[in-house]
């Protein structure tokens, strides 16, 4: 590959650029210490296209069956040219569960062509596989959910949780038709007030070896709280952070649609009690619920990846993109404990839209307390940025014509 359309400034040996397979959550924070990138995007029509902080851009066919080996190849052979003009590997970030399932399939030749620092494979997997996690979290002793685990005879097994009945896809990836038939068509989990609801639903049986089934804690969305940091290789936790969700949508097992950063002493042991179980290498986000009953935190899942709330840590003083660049790159971890106060919010202005009409239609929320919500100036948006405004005008254009047609 011909490194022919980079911006004017090139590539400099001393500050390589990162490849991202992300979006503005990460090209932002990576901006503001001065870090070159290059994304890679499957769409064409990326918003994130136009953010003047990119050295440049490519286009893969997807990442999708049967696109994914096409894809991986081009970046691949992205990193090697890079290799072969510095001399040097540059760092391969990566946002999405997508994005993992790549690089595992592809595991040795990206880690031949750029600097990623991944989990030892077991573990890599466990966290990919929300099955395979949850017999990892009863092996080592980490508080979760109690799950039953698919099979034939899983109806026939029922009896063993206590209702109500939480219902969620097994895998990270491929999962849209169970979300279509079983999850209401836009949420991530459900839950069955009983079993014998839990039989009647005519999609069940068809998806029943691809789900897990769990006793659901209670708790609402304020009670879903998470770790964020980035670990070395001999697993030393090199920054981090707590958060927790204001707003999702939908309301139960929806997207994150305003969040924020919190100081909470219970999540940050929990976290690190986890990360010396399981030697968590590099980005990683543990999501926990504070069962209202008890008030202890119960794991639900550990992404291994950069996400959307790194730009919110970096804006309040942690910036773990940064962080980990610097540490793959010169091999430096910071001097001190990054501190951070939480002044910033992050909002999905359009999702959070969406947040406030489920909640306006059960009277829950008022319009004006929903504009004043977001009106405070300190709020960090998924896509306006005065700095950056080109991503938010494409984004704003695509709504536009996608409302006239």
């Amino acid at each position: 590959m011909k490194l022919t359309s980079f911006a004017s400034g090139g590539l400099r040996w001393d500050r390589p650029p990162v490849v991202l397979l992300g979006d503005l959550s990460l090209i932002r924070p990576l901006a503001m210490g001065a870090i070159p990138v290059v994304l890679v995007t499957s769409n064409p029509n990326d918003a994130a296209i136009r953010s003047r902080h990119l050295l440049a851009h490519h286009v893969v066919p997807g990442l999708e069956e049967p696109h994914l080996a096409q894809s991986a190849e081009r970046i691949l052979d992205l990193g090697a040219a890079m290799h072969r003009t510095l001399g040097r590997k540059v760092p391969l970030f990566y946002s999405s569960d997508r994005h993992l399932e790549l690089i595992y399939r592809y595991r040795e030749a990206f880690e031949e062509h750029y600097l990623v620092l991944l989990n030892e494979q077991d573990t890599a997997l466990s966290m990919h596989d929300k099955e395979r996690f949850y017999l990892l979290t009863a092996h080592l002793g980490i508080p979760a959910p109690r799950t039953l685990q698919s099979g034939e005879d899983v109806d026939q097994r029922l009896g063993e949780l206590r209702e109500p009945l939480l219902v969620k896809p097994k895998r990270k990836t491929s999962w849209k038709g169970i979300q279509r038939d079983l999850l209401a068509g836009n949420s991530k989990a459900m839950v069955f007030a009983t079993r014998a609801q839990l039989l009647a639903e005519p999609a069940f049986a068809h998806y029943k070896d691809e789900i897990i089934i769990q006793e659901c804690i209670p708790g609402d969305v304020d009670s879903l709280v998470s770790f964020h940091g980035f670990c070395d290789r001999s697993s030393r936790l090199l920054a981090s952070y707590c958060g927790r969700k204001i707003r999702t949508y939908p309301r139960f097992a929806g997207e994150s649609s305003f969040i924020e950063l919190i100081k909470d002493q219970a999540v940050v042991a929990a976290g690190r009690e986890i990360i010396a179980k399981l030697g968590l290498r590099g980005p990683f986000k543990i999501d926990f619920i504070r069962d209202s009953r008890t008030f202890d935190l119960c794991t639900l899942e550990i992404n291994a990846r950069f996400n959307l709330w790194n730009h919110l840590g970096a804006v309040n003083g942690v910036n773990l993109p940064l962080i980990a660049y610097n540490y793959l790159v010169y091999g430096r971890a910071p001097a001190r404990d990054a501190e951070y106060e939480p002044r910033y919010k992050w909002l999905s202005l359009y999702q959070d839209y969406c947040a406030f009409r489920e909640r306006h239609d059960t009277g829950e929320l008022g319009l004006g307390s929903w504009l004043a919500s977001i009106a405070d100036p300190s709020i960090v948006h998924e896509t306006f940025a005065w700095r950056d405004p080109a991503p938010f005008v494409q984004w704003l254009g695509g709504v536009i014509r996608g409302k006239l047609a």
